[in-house]
This record gives C-alpha cells, structure tokens and sequence, in this order.
C-alpha cells in the first residue's frame, strides 16, 4: 500500500472526521483485508471479512442486517484504488444511507491523497506548490475556472482538508482604487490605484471575519477583484442560507468601508453543491454587481432581488428586443434621437410605488400632477398605460432597464 495510506494518523484522522457525529463503526484496511485503522482500536491487525469479500468483488456492497434490534442498519464496503489497482477497503457498520455516504467520502479522501502523492512528485510540481497558501490560492483558482479540472482539485483540497462535497457561493468584492494626493497636489507614491498592499490589507480583515472558518477562501482574483469562495454545511432551508450570506455581506461592507484608499461593490452568486459549478457563481456576483451600478450607481451592496428586471433584460430574447423594446423606444425619440429618460424614470417610479400616485410622489420627490401628465405623455406617444394595465407596467420595467444597459450616455 502508498505509504501514505500506512500513516496510521492520517487514517485515524479521517476516521475521526467522517465518523464524528454519525453513530458508525468505521474500518480501514489493506489490499490483504488487515484492519490498519478503526474506531474500534483492538481489532487493529485483523482481517476484515467484509472486507475480503469487497477485494474479491472489486466493487461497493451493502449488506442489511437483521432487523431486531439493528432498526434500519447495515454494513457496507467500498474498495479503495489507485491508478486503477487495488488498495484497500474502507468498511462501515449503522444507519444504511449514512454508511455508505460516508463510505464514499472516505474512499474519495483516500484515493486523493494517494493521486495527490502522485501528482506532487511529477515534473516541476513540487517547486510550484511550496506553502499551504500558495496550494489554496491554486484551489481557488481552479474552482472559480468554468471548467475546473476536477482530477487536478481534489487532491489539492485534500491536502488543505478542504471538504469538496460542501454547498457553496462566491461572494464577489469589486475595488476601484482612488488617488490620494498631498498638499501640492501630487499623488502620494505607495497610495494610488490599484495598490497591492492595500489590497492585501482588505483581504487580510475579511479573513479574520468571524463568519468564516477553516473552509472558506478569501482569493485575490485580480488586482481590483477579491473573491470569497464561502462555504455551507447541506441543508433542506436554501432562504436561510442566503439570508445567512446576506448578513456576512453587510458585515463585509462595515470592514471595507474602514478604507478610504477604494470605493467598492459586493454581491453574491447562486448557491452550488460541490465544487463544479463555482465558476458560475462567480460570474453571477459580478453580473449582479454590473447591473446594480448601473441601476444604482450610489449603493455598494447588491442583491439579485434589485435588479431581477435587469437580470432578465440582459439575457432577454432577440425578437422582444426587435418586436417590443425597439419599436417603442422609436414612438419616444426625439426627432435628433434622444430618448426622454425623465418620462421613463417617472413612468417606473409609479411601477416602483406599486401604482399609487401618492406614495411615488413621496418616494421620488415629484410632485403628484407631474407624474400624471408626464405618464399620460408616455400614454399618447406609445399606448403604454400603467395605471390600467399591469403588463404594461411590466414592459416599462423591462424597458426602463433596456435603456440603462444600452443607452447609458443619452
């Protein structure tokens, strides 16, 4: 067997680790079915018969046990490879949907310390790897890639006992560095745009945020770009958790907000169970944040639910566009092509106020007879009614939004 597999800490950490919490009975063994580690530590040595029937099998198998007294319990045995060759069994005693999921974490652990031992001795590898910091900037790298090479990931988060198998979300931080100038006006060296050192301030405080723990990664993914791959036990309360990543964002703008070097923009992406789809999740932060600075160029934290008219105007399809948005955006322009936003902005103000003169009066600073006649305006020129009409409510929300991306000079 690889030695690592012979380091007898290492198996009675994993043990420990995947046993904790679960009513099991877990064993370890060799190619040859000898027990070299268990929660039962007097059988090490033994041979294991279950797990010589799995070696000979070559494949997982549960075995239920008698319903008396063992409720809905059962032993099951997975065999553990490396480059296609037997190494080992790892087999676990109790509840049957628990054994053979921890089963198949503890198996995937083992064969990816043994990849990882490998891997690390390939080429130049090693001379590129030499920190545990520099190793899970490298995870991070590789997760928030579209297509992260999965071979290459899992045994580097091994290494870095970082659970693949967690939910997840990137938490994005969006940094435009400013100038700092001195009393003769000249920019003081150290302190402009896109300075690492304060870059690496930021990241250093989201670290020790006590929202974080041993699996979450504060990334620099660029130098105007911090990423924050955050982790999540599973769970069946998915608004819970994202009300959970809402808060850790509002602490994240208190700590950056302490900066006066950069102004800043924070969202979140969607919530992925494993690690294939992280990418994803980084770009849908980013995404988010584009749309809210252009919808709310003031605000620093976005959240999807601001800008969900934005969000659909940006992947709408074509023959909308070409059928709907263009051909009302010709009945409004001007004769030198100019697009009266004020009557837009005043039409989706009245949308926003859930159609009530009154409160967008008071919401917006307009008075109640100048949203009336500019929405009777928008009435005569394209047809659009919001008072009487909810899809043509809608269609100003969409269109108010297609204007912002598209025309943001006029």
């Amino acid at each position: 067997m690889a030695d690592k597999l012979l380091d007898s800490g290492f198996l009675n950490n994993t043990i420990q680790k995947y046993a904790n919490g679960h009513d099991l009975v877990i064993h370890i063994t060799d190619v040859e079915a000898r027990i070299l580690a268990s929660t039962d530590s007097g059988l090490l040595g033994t041979k294991n018969s279950t797990a010589e029937n799995i070696l000979k099998a070559a494949h997982p198998a549960a075995i239920r046990l008698p319903k008396r007294g063992q409720g809905g319990n059962a032993v099951y045995g997975v065999p553990i490879y490396n480059k296609n060759e037997l190494y080992g069994c790892v087999v676990l005693q109790g509840q049957a949907d628990t054994a053979s999921r921890q089963g198949e974490f503890i198996k995937i652990s083992i064969e990816s310390v043994l990849e990882y031992s490998d891997y690390s001795h390939s080429s130049d590898y090693s001379h590129t790897m030499e920190t545990s910091e520099d190793r899970i900037a490298l995870i991070a790298k590789m997760l928030l890639e579209d297509t992260p090479d999965i071979e290459k990931l899992l045994p580097l988060m091994t290494k870095e006992e970082i659970n693949p198998n967690l939910t997840r979300t990137v938490i994005c931080i969006s940094l435009k560095f400013k100038n700092s100038y001195d009393a003769n006006g000249k920019i003081i060296p150290g302190r402009h745009a896109g300075n690492k050192p304060v870059l690496a301030e930021a990241a250093g405080k989201l670290k020790k945020s006590h929202h974080l723990n041993s699996q979450d990664i504060v990334y620099l993914y660029d130098k105007n770009t911090i990423a924050i791959i955050k982790s999540f036990l599973p769970s069946s309360d998915p608004p819970a958790m994202y009300k959970a990543i809402e808060t850790i964002c509002e602490d994240f703008e208190k700590t950056l907000g302490e900066f006066n070097e950069f102004s800043f923009a924070i969202s979140y992406g969607n919530l992925y169970q494993g690690i294939q789809s992280l990418g994803r999740s980084f770009n849908e932060a980013m995404e988010i944040i584009l749309l809210g600075q252009q919808k709310m160029p003031e605000n620093r934290r976005f959240v999807l639910e601001e800008v969900l008219f934005e969000k659909i105007c940006k992947h709408i399809y074509f023959t909308i566009i070409s059928k709907i948005m263009e051909p009302i955006l010709f009945k409004l322009s001007k004769k030198d092509g100019r697009i009266p936003k004020k009557l837009i902005s005043c039409a989706e103000a009245f949308v926003d106020s859930c159609m009530n003169f009154s409160e967008a009066s008071k919401n917006h600073h307009i008075h109640r007879n100048t949203i009336s006649t500019r929405l009777e305006k928008l009435k005569s020129l394209t047809g659009l009614d919001p008072v009487k009409s909810f899809q043509d409510a809608f269609v100003i929300k969409m269109l108010a939004a297609y204007i912002r991306q598209n025309y943001p000079s006029e």
